[in-house]
């Protein structure tokens, strides 16, 4: 499988809310927004924001039980950054406009890692690698 977009849905308790965190908190632009959901455009990936009850009806209809639509689709959403300084600007901006942070970023087995939380709890991982960086420059 070589998916050209992915695509991740994740449901929240206020679009309001989350607007304001992903849209001014983050920068991310919108692509677009209704009622019930919100759509954010970024390289390789889209993010749907879905009021959770929407989000439930959507998962009920294909046949997944939801009974905790926060819980039921956890995941972790990954993202490559670019420098050291863009993890920790990004950290800050997060724990700004109704995020958390849980720990500082850290340094692990060379990779530079942060963490934060967007205002339902969702958890994103902010990555930077110096040694993938510096090989993937042009020289």
């Amino acid at each position: 499988m070589k998916p050209k977009t992915v695509v991740v849905s994740l449901p929240v308790a206020d679009l309001d809310s989350s607007l304001r965190f992903y849209r001014d908190g983050l920068g991310l632009s919108t692509a677009a927004i209704d009622e019930h959901a919100i759509l954010f455009e970024l390289p390789n990936l889209s993010l749907f924001l879905i009021e959770r009850g929407e989000y439930a009806t959507y998962t009920n209809h294909v046949g997944v039980a939801t009974p905790d639509a926060a819980v039921a689709g956890a995941c972790v959403i990954s993202c490559a950054i670019g420098s050291r300084t863009e993890v920790d600007d990004i950290l800050a901006r997060a724990a700004t406009t109704g995020g958390a942070v849980p720990k500082a970023a850290d340094t692990y087995d060379g990779t530079y890692m942060g963490y934060f939380t967007d205002p339902d709890g969702h958890l994103w991982e902010l990555v930077f690698n110096a040694r993938t960086q510096s090989a993937a420059a042009p020289g």
